[in-house]
């Protein structure tokens, strides 16, 4: 039965997600929300897809390297509070 197992999982592709790629998106997207905020709508079209790249990417590839992917997905998360509080600034101030 072993066998019959061991032949059924490597049939069957395990699909790891990227851990350097969601990093990398992460890293790029702290610029996208800082720097990028004097272009028109800046850290709105370029740093917000970015940090949500990073979450998704970050979440799939949580079984491959955890830290990177909790890296990338903590990067993430803090770039999209910092964009919501700067649009809550925006608005209030």
């Amino acid at each position: 039965m072993s066998a019959t197992t061991t032949v059924a999982s490597a049939a069957i592709p395990r699909r790891w997600g990227r851990p350097g790629l969601a990093l990398l998106l992460g890293l790029l997207g702290i610029p996208g929300v800082t720097l990028a905020w004097d272009l028109p709508l800046g850290g709105y079209w370029i740093g917000l897809p970015l940090a949500v790249a990073a979450i998704v990417l970050g979440a799939g590839a949580r079984g491959a390297s955890p830290r990177r992917a909790w890296a990338a997905i903590a990067l993430g998360a803090l770039e999209i509070l910092f964009t919501v509080s700067w649009l809550m600034v925006a608005l209030l101030g």
